[in-house]
């Protein structure tokens, strides 16, 4: 054993009662923790100890977590994932069907629209009304999936499609309010975008 902690095995064998001192055994790893600074060992007995459990994104990806059946999904088993956005939506923005949505001239604007960009769009009816690619054009249905590049939309045909958000313009239906949302301000993980500073990128339009 070290030298430099016999003072203190010596002071910890006292403590015990003299009949039963010729019995005690001392772990020099607990002797070392008290004593001062703490062997590789522990040290590194330590740090597995606090390793995180979560999943990195690249283990959720291998694991296929992040993958989503294409055929077997059908519209209308997402039908109460919409309503209860719906419910949602109601809440983060305090409107019901039917509301005024203020206009880009009016004072609750700026507000309005920055609370707008940053809702989860799990749930939500849209449609793409621009896009670079053409084909893009005219895809409609709910949001099934929401990552940092695209929208996977599962149209009422139950056909399950991925949607690059950077090429498209896109138009969010909440009863009888549309929302115009340029796309490439999406490109931001949904929770990631949920605490982000956001700018103006929400035109609003009543019909």
């Amino acid at each position: 054993m070290d030298n430099s902690i016999q003072p203190l095995q010596e002071f910890l064998t006292n403590m015990v009662v003299p009949d039963k001192r010729t019995s005690v055994e001392l772990n020099s790893e607990h002797i070392t923790m008290l004593h001062g600074t703490k062997s590789k060992k522990q040290l590194s007995r330590k740090k597995k100890s606090t390793k995180s459990s979560s999943l990195t994104r690249r283990e959720y990806s291998k694991l296929g977590l992040h993958t989503l059946p294409t055929l077997q999904m059908k519209y209308t088993e997402v039908l109460p994932l919409h309503r209860l956005w719906k419910g949602y939506m109601k809440e983060h923005l305090g409107l019901s069907e039917g509301d005024r949505i203020p206009q880009v001239y009016e004072a609750g604007y700026d507000a309005f629209s920055k609370m707008l960009v940053k809702t989860d769009l799990h749930g939500s009816n849209m449609s793409v009304l621009q896009s670079k690619c053409s084909t893009l054009v005219g895809i409609s249905g709910i949001v099934v999936m929401d990552t940092k590049n695209v929208l996977k939309i599962l149209g009422k045909d139950n056909r399950l499609r991925t949607v690059p958000k950077s090429e498209c313009v896109f138009s969010m239906k909440f009863g009888n309010m549309n929302f115009t949302i340029f796309g490439k301000h999406l490109c931001i993980r949904p929770a990631e975008r949920s605490v982000r500073k956001i700018k103006n990128y929400i035109e609003p339009v009543d019909y």
